[in-house]
């Protein structure tokens, strides 16, 4: 099977991101949650997180 490529940038940027935290999640969240105030300060908006699904009766 041939490589390919979109994953293969997103396997390596997973990898670098997880080196720079030393494998820590909680420095990975905290560096993520960084990155989305500064673009917010830069009027990027994102998407409102979703509302948990409602069982019907």
């Amino acid at each position: 099977m041939e490589p390919n490529p979109i994953l293969t940038e997103i396997r390596r940027t997973r990898d670098e991101l997880a080196r720079k935290s030393g494998y820590d999640v909680r420095k990975f969240m905290d560096f993520i949650r960084e990155r989305e105030r500064e673009a917010a300060a830069r009027g990027v908006k994102f998407a409102p997180k979703a509302k948990p699904a409602t069982k019907a009766k």
